[in-house]
């Protein structure tokens, strides 16, 4: 097993590369099914999807547009609950458009129910929510995720786009608080 550090906490390896590229593929075959003749806009909420979303986007080869947004509710390991919304989507680019939100983690849902409530106001003709990580342990609001990745209990995870005070996010392979 592999152990990693980060400032002074042991991570284990929980989830391998393979492991994650081969979910990627069966992601994009999924997501390539429903959408290869909609030109969706996918929206990659920043920075933790960052990866996940360019893997399924280098393999998604489809006609699709990408947008970005940056929303944050953590201060170190710990959820604030309260979000903020750094950088927003203009209603223009969503009105009328199949809109794929791209996320790395849904942990309490607090963000995801937040967001996705927000994009409805921008009438997109739909939402789907595509999250890497799934913890449904913690859930205090219902959101419905369309395609999940992995579905975890309640673990502090690094790598693959999720960090620890801003470390770990370039691993390729998801790793636990040891």
């Amino acid at each position: 097993m592999q152990t990693i550090k980060i400032h002074d906490k042991l991570f284990h390896q929980y989830i391998t590369e393979d492991e994650i590229q081969k979910r990627i593929k069966e992601i994009v075959t999924e997501l390539s099914a429903k959408f290869h003749d909609k030109n969706p806009v996918f929206v990659v909420v920043l920075r933790g999807a960052f990866m996940f979303a360019s893997d399924i986007l280098k393999k998604f080869n489809y006609p699709c547009e990408i947008e970005f947004v940056k929303l944050t509710s953590y201060t170190g390991m710990q959820s604030t609950g309260k979000i903020n919304m750094i950088l927003p989507l203009k209603e223009e680019i969503v009105k009328n458009r199949d809109i794929i939100i791209i996320e790395d983690i849904v942990d309490s849902g607090l963000t995801m129910d937040f967001f996705i409530n927000y994009v409805k106001g921008l009438h997109p003709n739909s939402v789907s929510l595509i999250s890497f990580l799934y913890k449904p342990d913690n859930l205090k609001k219902d959101v419905k995720i369309d395609i999940i990745g992995f579905t975890i209990p309640d673990l502090f995870v690094v790598g693959y786009g999720l960090d620890f005070d801003g470390e770990g996010r370039n691993l390729s392979a998801v790793y636990q608080l040891a």
